[in-house]
């Protein structure tokens, strides 16, 4: 968007403003992306672009528990936590009222867990599974899921069910009703209860070699089960006689990683080797059940972060479902960093095309959600993610770092001499801008420091609530800008920022 002015020197000059930003596009080039209205970045790292269309830096977080490096936290209750921990002996259970069973696995072991007649089930491939009720760990007392040892474990309709059994890799093995240590070989042979245990088998339904890969529910009857290349959805119920395969859906994605398998709404969102999708029903004639990919722009950086992981089912997710934000976690070679992408969506709804993220702080592993509280497990325990306003002693804040495409201000051929910057931003913090040319060569820098003030902060539905302009003169024929800010705590938003040219 641009406007044409001029100066009291008497000099013409056009000012070009980049608003409403759109999250990251990494399906165009960077040399292509310079729309001024709806901008899309090429970076953005930290913090995300709202539904308003405001670069928001994340929320700080604060310590809960732990020492060691957490591959998987589940609450428990109200505000209570239990994960798994990976130190170098293993992989140790431990929750928050200091209940600990150390070296339950071997440290490569991933692990999956559900919520079940208010205790978690724990569950990890060829290992036994365990249960915490909030007073002991404890080994499942089923000498059928004992031979079992799943690697993936939903709950759905009053049933555990579970899968990745090694030597039965296309079948789903569900409790009886309301029980989660009674499972299909546990049960007398002459049962006619329509409560027992039962078992599915896919295998026939594949016609390929494939197998399951996760599981998960999907409203409030509907049983997921992934393999490598699509879902079958079973419409599950206490009878066991009336487990049918739902027609209806035709889902041709697989799932990569169990752990990537979330509940979002009315949808159910899940990671394949390609990139993030969901699983809905058509809101034309409420029948059909179908997937839809939500990565498209930014397919090329999806495939790039899975690549960079060792094993695919280290992968994990979580929806914020106060945020309406899916956040994954790229576990790295090593063990020592996580990379993560967000998806965020429009919390009011609305909005077909989600905006994505990536982020490093704390460099987090999982996640868990319940009661408008996240939680992220990190290399150094547990940490709690605050709201974005909240400026608290004691909590870490994040340091965004935004970066921009080339922007040519115009003209893709001519030469153009800037002015002054104007950048429109809310909250407590400094923020750096530098930028650099075709070339990679830097133009030039700013500081500026954002007050948290009456006059500039608490404004919520005003845009451009206070601008902040420097002078910034130089030439060239396209520039790409960075943003990044230092200090400060609780809400800092970018809302737009502007480039003053001389016209020509």
């Amino acid at each position: 968007m641009t406007s044409s002015a001029r100066t009291s020197t008497g000099l013409k000059t056009k000012t070009f403003v980049y608003e409403n930003f759109q999250g990251l596009d990494t399906s165009r080039d960077i040399t292509s992306l310079d729309t001024g209205k709806e901008q899309h970045l090429a970076k953005i790292n930290n913090a995300y672009s709202d539904w308003r269309g405001q670069i928001v830096r994340d929320p700080a977080c604060r310590f809960r528990g732990g020492e060691y490096r957490v591959q998987h936290v589940r609450f428990f209750g109200k505000n209570e936590l239990v994960w798994a921990e990976r130190t170098g002996a293993g992989i140790n259970f431990r929750s928050e009222r200091e209940h600990i069973l150390e070296n339950v696995h071997e440290a490569a072991a991933i692990v999956t867990s559900t919520v079940f007649n208010q205790n978690v089930i724990f569950a990890a491939r060829a290992r036994p599974m365990y249960r915490y009720d909030g007073i002991q760990f404890r080994r499942n007392q089923s000498p059928s899921a004992d031979l079992l040892r799943p690697a993936y474990v939903t709950s759905i309709q009053r049933r555990l069910a579970v899968a990745g059994i090694p030597g039965r890799e296309t079948q789903v093995h569900l409790s009886r009703v309301d029980q989660d240590e009674i499972f299909p070989d546990d049960e007398e042979t002459d049962s006619v209860s329509v409560l027992r245990a039962g078992f599915i088998d896919v295998a026939n339904l594949l016609g390929t070699a494939d197998q399951i890969t996760g599981l998960g529910s999907f409203e409030q009857n509907r049983l997921v089960v992934f393999t490598a290349d699509k879902a079958i959805i079973y419409r599950v119920d206490p009878d066991l006689t009336r487990w049918v395969i739902d027609d209806n859906a035709n889902i041709n994605i697989g799932c990569a990683s169990h752990n990537t398998i979330v509940n979002a709404g009315t949808d159910l969102l899940f990671c394949s080797r390609s990139g993030v999708h969901s699983i809905k029903r058509s809101e034309e004639n409420g029948i059909l059940v179908y997937s839809y990919s939500m990565s498209d722009k930014i397919d090329i950086l999806y495939r790039e972060l899975f690549r960079s992981v060792e094993d695919p089912e280290t992968i994990s997710a979580v929806f914020d479902q106060d945020t309406a934000q899916y956040h994954v976690f790229f576990p790295q070679p090593g063990g020592q960093v996580c990379k993560r992408l967000t998806l965020a969506t429009n919390p009011e709804g609305g909005q077909a095309q989600p905006k994505f993220s990536t982020g490093d702080f704390l460099s987090a592993n999982c996640g868990t959600f319940l009661g408008g509280t996240l939680v992220l497990g990190t290399n150094g325990g547990v940490y709690e993610v605050l709201k974005i306003e909240d400026d608290i002693e004691g909590a870490f804040t994040p340091d965004l770092e935004v970066v921009t495409p080339l922007l040519w201000h115009g003209s893709l051929m001519e030469t153009k001499q800037t002015t002054s910057m104007i950048v429109q931003a809310t909250g407590k913090g400094i923020i750096e801008i530098d930028a650099v040319d075709l070339n990679g060569r830097t133009i030039g820098s700013l500081v500026i420091e954002v007050n948290d003030t009456s006059d500039d902060n608490y404004f919520q539905d005003v845009p451009l609530s206070k601008q902040y302009e420097r002078k910034w003169s130089h030439r060239y024929l396209a520039a790409q800008y960075r943003f990044r800010t230092r200090g400060g705590g609780g809400l800092l938003r970018i809302i737009g920022f502007a480039v003053t040219v001389r016209a020509t």
